[in-house]
């Protein structure tokens, strides 16, 4: 269950929060980026970004950071109250992957503090990675910047055969998500 704190902060930010939906529309992605050796924080198992944690699976990507102290937690919710809206979809059709930003401070015993903070179940990884793959993939996804702090508010939904992915910036709500992960089903 969600930790009180981010609880009550969701409660408050959620509905009243601004979120922009685009149509796909993410940059045309190399292959080879999605090549990049990522490693799952409570399986601690490096995997392949797209063979092994997307698969044919419709994912919802987003970067995050555990430190984070504004943004990262408020996606996290939206993205704890999605996976209860896709049931059983979750992990068999339908993958959430949450890429570190900070990959050296962001230990697998952190993500997995943070994934069990906000109930992460089955088909919702964390993962971390080379701290420049990772700046290569955000960049592929239009999404970089060098500070951390002030990375964009987005989701991105799609598949790893798709070319262009949807986003949905700032915080949308959890039944805006599942619509949207629901339409690439």
């Amino acid at each position: 269950m969600l930790t009180g704190a981010l609880a009550a902060a969701g409660a408050s930010v959620l509905p009243d929060a601004p979120v922009r939906a685009a149509a796909p529309g993410a940059a045309r992605l190399p292959a080879r980026l999605f090549e990049m050796t990522l490693t799952e924080a409570r399986s601690r198992r490096p995997m392949k970004l797209l063979r092994d944690a997307i698969g044919s699976r419709v994912v919802a990507l987003n970067f995050m950071f555990t430190g984070c102290s504004s943004v990262c937690p408020m996606q996290s919710i939206v993205l704890s109250r999605t996976q209860r809206l896709m049931g059983g979809k979750m992990g068999r059709d339908v993958a959430f992957l949450s890429i570190s930003l900070s990959p050296i401070s962001d230990t697998p015993q952190k993500l997995t503090a943070y994934a069990n903070a906000h109930a992460a179940g089955p088909g919702w990884l964390f993962l971390a990675g080379d701290f420049i793959e990772t700046n290569r993939l955000q960049t592929a996804f239009e999404a970089f910047e060098p500070d951390r702090s002030n990375h964009p508010p987005v989701i991105f939904i799609g598949r790893s055969t798709a070319a262009r992915w949807t986003r949905l910036y700032g915080l949308p709500k959890p039944e805006q998500v599942a619509s949207a992960l629901n339409a690439w089903l």
